[in-house]
């Protein structure tokens, strides 16, 4: 009873908290413009990061988001989820290839030249955006045809240098930031943020049939950070990362399989999803996953007593999966990136606190029962001899649907019912029905 009351504090303290924190949404000022960054390896976690930071922007009605992009590309898919982001977004979208030297190759090309307004940095460098098959580019019509006419789209969507965008696809160009804006591709080089958004207020931008007036002169400017689920799905879905926790994940499970007891097949399965994440398995259906391996370990201690094991591997599975699950809310109703970071660190914390308390009082319970005496009584009625049984040995007999070990002064072969006369220690003492 004293059990459930501390769960059920602990469960009030923890909605108490994300009531408070709920309610301390703030507004953005007027003036505002939102910029986030587009680095590394392009993948689901980036996806996940520009469609986030456009909702942020367009809720608290910023007047344009800027992407600063420095990368040498990534999935293609990933890079198609985020040039429809940019097309879909309700306020203009400015690219900005970011800081002085970077590159936005290859799929970085895509996203920059999807954007409403395109800049670079001096002396950056965009380009090679033909489509890549295992290691090499590849020259297969069905592939280059595709991107070489999304990049196309993009270019004349915006109204750039079709012919010279084709390039970035059919040949591989590569051209720096002067070269970018002499072959109008790009609408400016600029050597800061702060210059960028001074210069490119007032100017008009297309995207179809809409025309946006850039409202960036003075403007409070408001950095869009990734979230730590953001963060943790960079990590999984880089290439090597994912390939490894595949790897191991599977050797985990063969050895845990091939050993007694609960651990490595456990750690291997949680690897080996988070490793599937890179290969593009949902993250969502993973979180679900991880929940609930979680309480199903929970029920394994319980039933069958892991000395703790698996109440450790259970509260482990269901801390990821709240971890994985809490992005950035930022959707109709709208809060700060304060008040994601905080109600994750409350519900990890509240996961592993109450995690720990389960398996301490599990494990206690445990040693209590470890600890205890052989039962005294005696299973009555009667049974059936498993085994050969005389004096001085030992056999099982089945007994009120349980397994026993007995002997008996007299001799009993297998299939004789017998009847419990006495124990020693942990075994019984049986002989013949008459």
């Amino acid at each position: 009873m004293q059990q459930k009351t501390v769960l059920i504090a602990i469960a009030i303290v923890i909605l108490a908290n994300a009531i408070t924190l709920s309610s301390t949404r703030t507004q953005a000022d007027a003036n505002t413009v939102v910029y986030t960054d587009i680095t590394g390896y392009i993948s689901v976690a980036n996806v996940e990061q520009v469609k986030n930071a456009i909702s942020y922007a367009e809720s608290v009605g910023a007047k344009a988001i800027v992407l600063r992009i420095n990368t040498l590309g990534g999935s293609a898919d990933a890079m198609l989820q985020i040039a429809d982001a940019i097309l879909l977004s309700e306020i203009p979208v400015i690219g900005y290839v970011y800081p002085h030297a970077a590159q936005a190759l290859s799929a970085g090309t895509y996203i920059l030249m999807a954007t409403d307004y395109a800049a670079m940095a001096p002396y950056a460098t965009i380009g090679s955006a033909q489509p890549v098959l295992g290691s090499e580019p590849t020259s297969e019509s069905k592939y280059v045809n595709f991107y070489k006419e999304k990049m196309v789209s993009y270019a004349a969507i915006h109204g750039r240098n079709q012919t010279a965008a084709e390039r970035f696809v059919t040949e591989n160009l590569n051209v720096d930031s002067y070269e970018a804006r002499r072959l109008d591709l790009i609408e400016a080089v600029e050597s800061d943020i702060d210059q960028l958004l001074e210069n490119a207020n007032g100017k008009s931008v297309k995207r179809f049939d809409r025309t946006f007036i850039l409202e960036t002169a003075d403007a409070k400017l408001v950095y869009f950070e990734k979230a730590i689920s953001v963060q943790i799905l960079g990590y999984v879905t880089d290439p090597l990362i994912s390939s490894l926790l595949l790897s191991i994940g599977i050797m985990g499970i063969l050895i845990g399989l091939s050993t007694p007891g609960i651990g490595a097949e456990v750690v291997g399965a949680i690897m080996l999803l988070l490793g599937l994440v890179g290969f593009g398995l949902n993250l969502n259906l993973v979180s679900g996953i991880l929940v609930i391996m979680g309480m199903v370990l929970f029920v394994v201690e319980l039933k069958k007593g892991a000395h703790g094991v698996a109440a450790i591997l259970g509260t482990i599975a269901i801390t990821l999966g709240f971890a994985l699950t809490i992005s950035n809310p930022f959707y109709p109703t709208l809060i700060q990136s304060e008040w994601v970071v905080k109600t994750l660190l409350i519900v990890v914390s509240a996961t592993l606190t109450i995690g720990g308390i389960l398996t301490f009082i599990i494990v206690k319970a445990i040693a209590n029962i470890l600890r205890r005496k052989p039962v005294e009584w005696l299973p009555s009625g009667e049974g059936k001899a498993l085994d050969d049984i005389s004096p001085g040995k030992i056999g099982f007999i089945l007994i009120g649907g349980e397994y026993w070990q007995a002997t008996s002064e007299e001799d009993i072969k297998s299939g004789d019912i017998v009847v419990v006369t006495g124990r020693r220690e942990r075994v019984l003492l049986v002989k013949r029905k008459v």
